[in-house]
């Protein structure tokens, strides 16, 4: 299949706050692409972009073999449904929908040598909208004032209005997002009715994935910036690439676990057959999904869990099972009782490995500020430099000094920095003196939550914690010194005096 959109390192920044970073892609011709992720995560920017509202910082944009990079907005084969349908309310439903053919010329190839630019007749006007209209089964009322229309007819409207010019791509920003519950779920299916009666690209953002999944050929799904993964709605769902896409892409039970045999993971203090074949004694995340998690009278071959809470879903019942204090979510038809106990089974096929984003917490960037203190950036950490060197100790002098008497001027050395997940302790304090920062994310993980805190300074901190801390909560972090382990970047024997 063709490809129409190429997009190449394409980044933004405001005021130097990066908004996208770093974004390639590509769209085949006629699909239908939608970039899902959470709010603040840059998918509206990058669509206004392609649009030519926005101009990108760095990279390119090709439509076709044509660079479009900085090519005006009006002169783009695109047109724009946004989330405020922005619909003349002077103007009748009619009216609205044939405003850009009264506005544009329209070329007419004359014959071999010659083109000419023109405004449509009436007449033409006329036969084109009535076709719209009929497409988005709005003839009826086409005469009718906008402030009468539901807002599903408006959206209607909208959509008519941006394909009426018969753009080769219609990009939609979130424009289901005002409509009720039932109402969206029918405009979805509208919606992609009409992608296949158009033929044409669409390209969709969204935050909400049962829409994603549900509408889309391809998902491009975004966070913090960047794309985590591409793929189809069944790769999306069934191969999650990491536990951003896990967690934020249906319901998920993510597990910290370890390789223990030829495809074979240790979980939930059981071991359990996979499919994906990763190194013996590998530390990777797993990922199970609800509905494949098997709910059996208990069994003693099998592993047990007590049903803790249940909750009617009408076409199911959803379980909190727990296995010891971790805690498992099953979907199950059957009616099972609340506290008895039950036997879990997975099948192989249906356990998910990730290879392990974060173990430890690694900053490369960081020196010795004094002589019980590293830095990174601007975030300080105390720290005990003895561990640099067995026995050694800091004189008055503040200078590292071995049992020997050797001394070392270690002021502004370059180290590394690790800190384990467990070792950093949230605080809702902030007017302390600790590091201060804001919740960006934050993974349910069977028994404590893998939050993600981006420093003032611009550092990411990832952290286990029992407690759970809404996106976008301020907070301050603490790392007791001897949790801070550093390592000298060049030999020791350089700072000697």
């Amino acid at each position: 299949m063709e490809t129409c959109i190429t997009v190449k390192n394409l980044s933004k920044k405001i005021d130097n706050l990066v908004i996208v970073e770093d974004i390639n892609f590509t769209v085949q011709k006629g699909k239908f692409i939608t970039f899902l992720g959470p709010s603040g995560c840059g998918k509206t920017t990058l669509l206004r972009m392609l649009a030519g509202f926005e101009k990108p910082t760095s990279g390119k944009i090709f439509f076709y073999d044509k660079d479009i990079t900085n090519l005006e907005a009006y002169r783009r084969p695109f047109n724009i449904v946004f989330q405020k349908y922005a619909l003349f309310p002077h103007l009748n439903v009619f009216d609205n929908i044939a405003f850009g053919l009264r506005v544009k010329k329209k070329k007419f190839k004359i014959d071999n040598n010659t083109t000419i630019a023109r405004y449509l007749t009436e007449a033409e006007i006329n036969k084109k909208v009535l076709k719209i209209l009929k497409l988005v089964d709005l003839k009826e009322l086409k005469y009718r004032s906008i402030s009468s229309l539901s807002g599903g007819q408006q959206q209607r409207v909208a959509i008519a209005r941006a394909i009426i010019n018969e753009p080769d791509v219609l990009l939609l920003d979130e424009p289901l997002s005002a409509l009720d519950l039932k109402l969206r779920k029918e405009m979805q299916i509208e919606l992609k009715e009409m992608h296949k009666k158009l033929g044409i690209t669409f390209i969709y953002v969204t935050h909400d994935q049962e829409e994603a999944l549900s509408m889309s050929d391809e998902i491009i799904v975004f966070n913090d910036k960047k794309i985590q993964q591409i793929g189809t709605p069944e790769q999306i769902y069934n191969e999650p690439k990491n536990v951003f896409v896990a967690d934020f892409i249906g319901e998920s039970n993510i597990y910290s676990a370890k390789v223990v045999g030829n495809k074979e993971v240790a979980f939930l203090n059981w071991n359990w057959k996979c499919v994906d074949d990763f190194p013996i004694d590998e530390n990777v995340d797993v990922v199970v999904r609800p509905e494949d998690v098997i709910l059996l009278g208990a069994r003693k071959a099998n592993l047990i869990g007590q049903i803790k809470d249940k909750f009617f879903k009408g076409m199911f019942y959803e379980y909190v099972v727990y296995v010891g204090k971790t805690e498992v979510i099953a979907r199950n038809t059957s009616d099972l009782a609340l506290n008895s106990n039950v036997s879990i089974k997975i099948l192989p096929q249906n356990i998910h490995l990730m290879k392990k984003e974060h173990s430890i917490n690694v900053y490369y960037n960081a020196h010795i500020f004094n002589n019980n203190s590293v830095i990174v950036s601007d975030d300080l950490f105390e720290c005990d430099l003895t561990q640099l060197y067995d026995g050694s100790y800091i004189d008055n002098n503040g200078f590292l000094t071995t049992s020997n008497g050797n001394k070392y001027d270690l002021i502004n050395a370059e180290v590394i920095i690790k800190i384990r997940l467990k070792d950093i302790e949230i605080s809702d304090d902030i007017n302390n003196d600790n590091i201060h920062g804001e919740v960006i994310n934050a993974i349910w993980k069977g028994e404590y939550y893998q939050i993600l805190i981006r420093s003032n300074s611009g550092n990411d901190y990832i952290v286990d914690s029992e407690y759970f801390w809404n996106v976008g909560d301020k907070v301050s972090i603490i790392v007791k010194k001897e949790n801070v382990k550093i390592f000298l970047k060049n030999n020791i024997s350089k700072y000697e005096l």
